[in-house]
């Protein structure tokens, strides 16, 4: 038995080693490569959540932005649709920029007060029939319709012509919405008027009568200067870049405008060559007289005596660019919105004299 005492006395310490050694790790923690290590893994996972929570986030806020301009875009277009469909007369490109001789010596647009001509452009013009205000109603001497004092007052339809004029507004903003003011889309459509009274019925020093029956809506106003209503703006955040520009941005082949046969863009290239050349964000096509006469010719209708609609169709197309999610102006396009609105029929297209 002697001889074996070393062997276990070795044993012994071995396993007494072995226990104290496992204590010990049990007790000691990680070390500092460990938490290192397990602190850089932790970061890769959390950056990773974070990057996909954003990107989430984000998206989520590009696509509000998105559908809120296309609901303010379809608004716009409902409101100028529905304008549109009260008038008695459009007046189509070509007539407004003076390219045809049945709109006399002065063009419409070139005719127009229009503020601040730098970033504003107009795009659309239109004559309707209001109600005069009660106000000026009560100004009427039924008793004496010659009355010298209130002659100027249509009072047996009472009913007087506003031209009504949409202009287009580039703000002060870049493509990616930064920039000073208080609009934050690339631009904006404004709405004025040219009316005989005034909601309280005071008479407008600086209305210009239509004229005669014998002069057309084409030929007025002869030249002088047309002074609007202080515009409004009906809606924010409509594209104000070329169609060039955006072809580029969206990488496509290009980007055209056309309208169909018999009707006339508005405005002409040769109204938006000063400053807003190929910007088509808010454009018309309008059935011109060329249309109107081949129709009749086509229905065989006279040409002269027959009352007819025009036939408007509108293009207006957002930019979300400016909202919270919209990064830069090419996350912000979309494609334009259309509608077609038929206004109502005039004999001639003549003013009747009321």
């Amino acid at each position: 038995m002697k001889p074996q005492k070393p062997l276990q006395k070795q044993l012994f310490w071995l396993i007494k080693w072995l226990s104290k050694a496992r204590q010990k790790s049990a007790n000691s923690g990680f070390t500092l490569t460990e938490i290192l290590v397990s602190m850089i893994v932790a970061g890769i996972i959390m950056s990773g959540l974070m990057t996909v929570m954003v990107e989430l986030l984000t998206s989520d806020a590009r696509e509000t932005a998105r559908n809120e301009t296309q609901q303010e875009m379809q608004m716009a277009m409902d409101y100028i649709a529905a304008d549109i469909r009260e008038a008695v007369f459009v007046y189509d490109g070509n007539c407004l920029d003076g390219r045809t001789a049945a709109c006399g010596e002065g063009a419409l647009f070139n005719s127009l007060d229009v503020p601040n001509p730098d970033d504003t452009v107009p795009i659309l013009a239109f004559w309707k029939l209001d109600d005069l205000p009660p106000q000026a109603m009560g100004q009427c001497n039924f008793n004496n319709l010659d009355d010298p004092n209130t002659a100027h007052i249509p009072c047996i339809s009472g009913r007087m012509y506003t031209l009504v004029v949409y202009f287009f507004t580039r703000n002060n903003v870049d493509e990616a919405g930064g920039g000073s003011g208080p609009w934050a889309g690339m631009g904006r459509i404004r709405r004025a008027e040219h009316r005989q009274f005034d909601g309280q019925g005071n008479l407008n020093p600086n209305y210009i009568p239509l004229g005669s029956s014998n002069s057309g809506f084409e030929s007025w106003p002869n030249g002088a200067t047309v002074q609007m209503s202080t515009p409004l703006t009906l809606v924010d955040f409509v594209d104000a870049r070329a169609m060039s520009d955006i072809a580029q941005q969206q990488d496509v082949a290009g980007m055209d405008v056309s309208c169909p046969p018999n009707y006339n863009l508005t405005p002409s290239e040769n109204t938006l060559s000063e400053g807003f050349g190929g910007m088509r964000n808010f454009y018309a096509c309008v059935l011109d007289e060329v249309g109107r006469r081949e129709e009749a010719r086509e229905q065989e209708r006279s040409q002269d005596d027959t009352a007819f609609n025009q036939r408007v169709i509108l293009f207006i197309r957002g930019n979300a660019a400016g909202k919270p999610g919209i990064r830069s102006a090419n996350e912000g396009f979309m494609p334009a919105i259309q509608t077609q609105v038929v206004n109502r029929s005039v004999p001639r297209k003549r003013p009747r004299q009321f």
